[in-house]
């Protein structure tokens, strides 16, 4: 039977080259006999409503976007339970990172003849919203929603760095730390976090390492939250991140676990959960054996998160 490849893609992801990049990818795949069409959705929520709802006519589904945009996508691959596709193309890229995904059309062709078929885990939360790289509350994720939110967003890179670390100012000099309660497979880790991250994969890679030893392919999130502090202690122990320092972990709460539960001051609580190897990912040869190093030597080099011990577990 004829491989049947549907791209999906968003228009604003990748500074705006979501869609050529999409173009060129499809008219490789029909010269190389597979029957590929694109379908582009003009925002996240028709995306959403598209993955919950599109038939089985398809044999590969692939994701041309940023995070959001592949974990929007990854919610129809894990209902019909196809090959999904992940061709980075926007800000932070963090899932496809893990797995040394690449946009060059010449890498996801040899993705599509040489790859491998491996089962790997997503988060859950609420309703049942799929997430493939991370959760994040507190400060970080304040600040993210001030600079992604609204059609003002730069697009460039550089523009959306500058305005990361504008907005961070702001944060440093002005806005109270939020409060944070987090809860993993039913106990209590931190009551009164600033920052908390709820990762799948390795989070912020390159910038800020919350999470290094994450793995989307042992069954467990790891944890990370800063507690609040005065703001002289807690940016201390921030910056410290930034640099790698060697007591960086100092103050800091790290585990792993199955759930999370993570209430925000003010807010309802979320529900999270790891969703066991649901989603069929095509992979580069020999991906999850160095993702498996990498998780080895962040774990040889400081001391591994704890996992949580289940209440009532033997």
């Amino acid at each position: 039977m004829r491989a049947r490849v549907q791209i999906v893609t968003t228009p604003g992801s990748g500074e705006g080259r979501a869609a050529s990049t999409a173009r060129r990818l499809r008219r490789a795949l029909v010269r190389r006999g597979y029957d590929a069409s694109i379908q582009t959705f003009a925002d996240l929520a028709a995306l959403e409503r598209w993955a919950q709802t599109c038939g089985p006519s398809m044999t590969h589904l692939v994701a041309v976007g940023g995070d959001a945009t592949l974990s929007a996508t990854a919610t129809a691959a894990i209902r019909l339970a196809v090959p999904f596709v992940p061709v980075p193309s926007g800000f932070g890229n963090i899932f496809a990172a893990a797995f040394g995904h690449g946009s060059q059309t010449g890498r996801v062709i040899d993705l599509f003849e040489h790859g491998e078929v491996r089962s790997v885990d997503v988060g859950a939360a609420g309703g049942g919203d799929v997430f493939l790289s991370h959760r994040s509350y507190g400060m970080l994720e304040a600040i993210q929603r001030a600079v992604e939110a609204g059609r003002a967003q730069p697009r460039q890179r550089l523009r959306r760095h500058l305005a990361y670390y504008a907005t961070a100012r702001r944060y440093v000099l002005g806005a109270p730390l939020p409060s944070v309660r987090v809860e993993v497979d039913g106990q209590v880790v931190a009551g009164d976090a600033a920052v908390v991250t709820v990762a799948n994969v390795e989070t912020y890679r390159g910038f800020l390492s919350l999470t290094p030893a994450a793995s989307p392919v042992d069954g467990l999130f790891d944890v990370c939250a800063i507690p609040r502090a005065a703001k002289p202690v807690f940016w201390l122990r921030l910056f410290k991140l930034l640099l790698g320092s060697a007591s960086r972990w100092d103050g800091l709460v790290r585990c792993r676990g199955r759930r999370a539960r993570v209430t925000v001051a003010g807010a309802p609580p979320e529900e999270l959960s790891v969703r066991r190897g649901v989603l069929r990912l095509l992979v580069p040869p020999g991906s999850i054996e160095r993702l498996e190093a990498r998780q080895a030597a962040a774990e040889r080099a400081e001391s591994p998160a704890p996992v949580i011990e289940r209440r009532g577990a033997a």
